[in-house]
């Protein structure tokens, strides 16, 4: 009996698979015939038809089989040849993907590397617009614009926000004082920098690019739903839905975060900023969101920081490359 039962779980090869399709098939045309017969005052015979009255019913059984054998074959061979296709499409796809991932996270990196303060500030910021994307996602005015795909997208490309850094002066990104308005003019830079950074990659690659959506976020992360944002003004939903997404995500962060020339503010006190820039700073929809989220913003941001202790209260010295809202500083 158990070797009954390890023959019937054996996978069947593709000969053994071929025969077998060809032998239905036969069978198959075989009953149908007969079961038209019961119904037919006249006998059917098609095979006869087929091969002349001359032939034996023996040989014309034969050769029917022979044809569905063939048949059966090419079927079996084509549908194997497709799911090996498939399989290779498949892998190269996830290939291509991981080599994306890869490229992304390695320009976005390079950024990282030169604020030794941001910690991992990349790894919370695609956590944050990854769970506010799907929570607009939910709503009718969203769900045909943000797909998986889109999801997928923004979680990868969000953290290329801020790639324009690496054109900025150590002197004045790592200043721990407040900067003057000109160093600020120059902090403004990395927007621009960033965003044409990738679009001279772009330039390189023939057909759709992967890197589209984290263009439009390192241009725009910095606009304002009041048109206040820089570096081209824009306002209301102008502004590319990505950008404001991380826009959020990333005064949240920004916030929430101990860097060396301030002090981490309390997960309370920061949602007090965010919903009192709503309208001027902040998408509406997206502060939406936000507040029906913001008990997984506080998860990601002490699962993130669970091996370290934070102050919350804000420090003397303020920060202006990181844009707090007029709320957080004071001013």
């Amino acid at each position: 009996m158990n070797k009954l039962k390890d023959i019937v779980r054996k996978p069947i090869n593709l000969a053994d698979q071929m025969i077998l399709i060809g032998v239905f098939l036969a069978f198959l045309y075989w009953g149908l015939e007969s079961f038209l017969n019961v119904f037919s005052p006249e006998e059917i015979d098609i095979y006869r038809q087929l091969f002349g009255p001359n032939v034996s019913e023996t040989w014309m059984r034969l050769i029917v089989l022979c044809l569905f054998l063939i048949f059966g074959s090419h079927v079996q061979y084509t549908i194997n040849e497709r799911r090996k296709a498939e399989q290779s499409l498949l892998a190269s796809y996830r290939k291509l993907r991981n080599a994306r991932m890869a490229t992304i996270l390695g320009l976005a990196k390079l950024a990282e590397y030169r604020d030794e303060g941001t910690g991992t500030h990349l790894e919370r910021i695609r956590e944050y617009a990854k769970i506010i994307a799907q929570e607009l996602a939910k709503s009718a005015k969203y769900q045909n614009i943000i797909t998986p795909e889109y999801i997928d997208d923004i979680y990868q490309s969000s953290i290329l926000h801020d790639i324009g850094k690496v054109g900025i002066p150590d002197a004045v990104l790592l200043k721990p004082d407040k900067l003057t308005d000109e160093e600020f003019a120059v902090i403004k830079c990395h927007t621009t920098l960033g965003g044409d950074a990738i679009q001279a990659i772009e330039n390189q690659i023939e057909g759709p690019s992967y890197l589209q959506m984290g263009k439009e976020i390192a241009y725009n992360h910095h606009e304002k739903w009041d048109g206040s944002g820089y570096p081209a003004g824009l306002k209301n939903e102008d502004i590319p839905l990505a950008a404001r997404i991380v826009a959020l995500a990333d005064v949240y962060d920004a916030l929430t975060t101990k860097r060396f020339y301030k002090r981490a503010y309390s997960h309370k006190k920061t949602r007090q900023i965010i919903v009192d820039c709503k309208t001027t700073h902040f998408d509406p929809d997206i502060v939406d969101a936000f507040l029906q989220l913001e008990d997984d913003f506080n998860r990601i941001r002490t699962e993130q920081f669970k091996r370290k202790q934070f102050k919350s209260e804000p420090s003397k010295v303020d920060a202006g490359w990181i844009e707090l809202p007029v709320h957080a500083t004071g001013s």
